[in-house]
């Protein structure tokens, strides 16, 4: 419990203020008593270590000696852009050390009280900064890892400057040892290390399988910073563990700078943070000085653009960690997640083979997806072009309960003191701020994947301002974890708190075309309800932002997947508008034009988008099938799939269609190597054996026809190609 205000400690520190409370301590502002009249009085911030009288003796030498530690790392340093120590001392039992008062605010609360990204200059700025202050202490020697760097332990004084506070877990790096003592830190922030280990690629890490013991160096810390800018830059808490996908920061902050380079634009603010939190250590800049040099390239007034390499990473180069419900987040079994829409693509694929769009190996992947309750999840408001669509209702005999925010041990930087004016921030989102991570259990401790029948109307409960926000985390940590049912619920929740923006109806679109996503070949007439679900909900988010392109890209989508194309065809010719360099647009436009069978106006899409981007695998593998329908185009389509295969050797639709091209040839063997391809890919494929088949029945080779056959329907007994050729041998 904090002590009352008024209190005076060690004799001379009079408490005025309770700057942050935690479980283990209280930092607190305090006057300097005893200044000569007519003096302004002088400031200061005392840190106490609260031990309960509960603490067992282990947990209680434990404590102390992290406190000692502190004070031992603070003593030595004198930067700048840290807050100095002055002196420790013991009273009434508890432990207590004084530092210099900072006066501002954290970027944590500034955060919170402007609703939205923060200005990227203004943050360039700051962690050009921090990058100052992270040099000194990696510098000294031995060095020192802050190990806890994040928004609420950055300090932004009234004139603009920059101060570390909460050195409370930071340690000096021992090369002798192969891990931490303590595992420590904020997970959103916490590089891979501060696990302790790390599992070799494709491993999963167990109790007889531990990994390789690691330690926390000071690429801990620019990870730490990396994670730290995506937050301040997007408002969004980054996942924990991962690497942000290429093109995600710039989604969620449209107004983030691009350069043009060659032929691409590009973020260099993006480059940086993606850089910074690349999983391998190796990968990232390997001081706080490079990233800073990097960072002084993204300012605005900097005449060459930034180019960061963001080195290329196999689909295996993730680091696994185990989640809630058992299945490692970094498994490479489910594959990459396509920022943009959510669909879960195969290890290795360069582009999302739902929409196209460019994807990042090794940055984004999935776990194992888990058996999802077919639930109908159906909705009611109108929404033009779609007709009997009715409304999400969540069941409230579910009851979820989201904790409160909980604070990490002892942190004065849960509070400001003074006020101060952040240029540039005027016109910041009114959405309410991500908060902590919420607890997402039922009353038995387990995680509400499903719901046994249709949901029912979530009412509105009195609660703390800030519940909306918890809901809604609640609702994207469930999103991610595929529980669609349970996400809704909680997004819904958020709405009936008062959020009822942009982003809550974004989201809730996004949930139902996930949910729908999986129901395409088990269910049709689910997978239909759900889909329209979607389209309204992106709707209605554009009517709250007109300019999303990510809304509108996927309302596009979803029209498209229930056919109603000229709607499709009117959001994408929209999303065009909004993204005119964008190649997975046109490639959607293309696919719209194939499916009502307008091939020279699919041609002309497919033709624009690689104009933009001439190795996009997805569109050219489109334009190779539409070439082989197309007459005397056959030499076009074989070139073109064999520039598909060239640039993504893992996309077995690029090879299966290039032996396909080559049998239209009737180039019989050039037809079997690429089959035997996609066949190493995909060798649960009918279609690629029934194709092998016909290439062997053509050569005369009966024998080995008959087994392709009999592998064609060994996987699908109803192939009809397989079949039809079972009648010829």
């Amino acid at each position: 419990m904090a002590l009352p205000i008024g209190t005076i400690l060690d004799g001379k520190f009079k408490i005025v203020q309770i700057l942050g409370e935690g479980g283990m301590g209280t930092v607190y502002k305090v006057e300097l008593v005893g200044n000569p009249p007519g003096t302004p009085p002088y400031y200061y911030a005392v840190k106490e270590l609260l031990i309960s009288p509960n603490t067992s003796e282990e947990d209680r030498r434990s404590a102390i000696e992290r406190f000692n530690k502190e004070i031992a790392l603070l003593r030595g340093l004198k930067h700048p852009h840290i807050a100095a120590l002055t002196l420790p001392f013991q009273e009434r039992g508890n432990y207590y050390f004084v530092m210099e008062f900072v006066p501002g605010r954290s970027l944590e609360k500034t955060l919170e009280q402007l609703k939205g990204p923060l200005p990227e200059e203004q943050v360039t700025n700051w962690m050009i900064q921090v990058c100052e202050a992270l040099t000194y202490i990696h510098t000294r020697n031995p060095p020192i890892i802050l190990r806890d760097l994040k928004p609420g332990n950055i300090m932004i004084s009234p004139d603009n400057e920059v101060q570390l506070i909460d050195f409370g877990i930071a340690r000096r790096f021992d090369p002798n040892k192969r891990t931490n003592t303590e595992n420590l830190g904020t997970i959103s922030y916490a590089s891979p290390e501060h696990l302790g280990s790390i599992t070799r690629p494709g491993q999963r890490r167990t109790a007889q399988n531990p990994g390789k013991l690691v330690q926390t160096d000071a690429r801990s810390d620019i990870y730490s910073l990396g994670a730290t800018m995506y937050h301040l830059l997007t408002n969004y808490e980054p996942d924990p563990i991962q690497t942000p996908a290429r093109g995600s920061i710039l989604a969620k902050n449209p107004r983030l700078r691009t350069v043009q380079v060659g032929n691409a634009r590009v973020c260099p603010v993006e480059q940086v943070i993606i850089k910074a939190m690349q999983q391998d250590p190796a990968q990232r800049f390997q001081n706080a000085e490079a990233m800073r040099v990097a960072l002084l390239q993204c300012l605005p007034n900097q005449a060459a653009p930034a180019t960061v390499q963001i080195p290329a990473m196999s689909p295996n180069a993730t680091i696994v960690v185990p989640v809630s419900n058992g299945v490692s987040a970094g498994s490479t079994a489910g594959g990459v997640i396509c920022p943009r829409c959510g669909f879960q693509n195969r290890p290795g694929a360069k582009f999302c083979k739902h929409d196209g769009y460019p994807l990042v190996q090794g940055a984004t992947t999935a776990p194992p997806r888990a058996p999802v309750a077919r639930v109908p999840i159906r909705a009611r408001p109108v929404t033009p072009g779609i007709p009997g669509h009715q409304p999400i209702r969540a069941r409230p005999a579910t009851t979820v309960q989201a904790g409160p925010a909980q604070t990490n041990g002892v942190n004065g930087s849960t509070s400001g003191v003074r006020s101060t004016n952040i240029p540039g921030t005027s016109g910041a989102p009114s959405q309410a701020p991500l908060r902590a991570r919420p607890v997402t259990t039922s009353g038995t401790g387990t995680v509400v994947s499903s719901l046994p029948k249709p949901v029912a109307a979530v009412s509105a409960v009195a609660s703390a301002p800030n519940d909306a926000g918890i809901a809604y985390r609640a609702g994207l940590q469930q999103l991610s974890s595929k529980n669609y049912v349970e996400a809704i619920r909680q997004f819904k929740l958020a709405q009936s708190q008062g959020m009822t923006g942009y982003d809550v109806l974004y989201n809730l679109g996004r949930v139902h075309r996930q949910y729908a996503q999986t129901l395409r070949e088990s269910d049709r007439k689910l997978f239909t309800e759900n889909m329209k679900a979607a389209a309204a909900y992106f709707t209605e988010a554009l009517k709250k932002k007109s300019d999303a392109l990510d809304a509108q890209f996927q309302l596009g989508m979803s029209y498209r997947d229930v056919e109603l194309y000229a709607q499709a065809q009117a959001a994408f010719k929209k999303a065009q508008k909004l993204a005119p360099k964008d190649p997975a647009v046109y490639y959607q436009l293309g696919l719209i034009a194939v499916e009502q069978g307008s091939n020279r106006e699919a041609e002309n899409a497919f033709k624009r988008g690689l104009e933009i981007n001439p190795n996009h695998t997805l569109i050219l593998l489109a334009l190779g099938r539409l070439s082989m329908d197309m007459k005397n185009q056959l030499p076009t389509a074989i070139s073109t799939l064999q520039h598909a295969v060239k640039e993504d050797a893992g996309l077995w639709e690029a090879w299966y269609e290039l032996g396909r091209a080559h049998m239209q040839g009737r180039e019989w063997s050039y037809a079997l190597s690429a089959l035997e391809r996609a066949r190493q890919i995909s060798p649960q494929n009918a279609h690629i054996h029934s194709a092998m088949a016909a290439c062997f029945l053509a050569q005369k080779k009966n024998s080995e026809a008959r087994q392709k056959v009999q592998e064609a329907l060994q996987r699908d007994p109803k192939n009809a190609e397989a079949l039809r050729l079972q009648k010829q041998i």
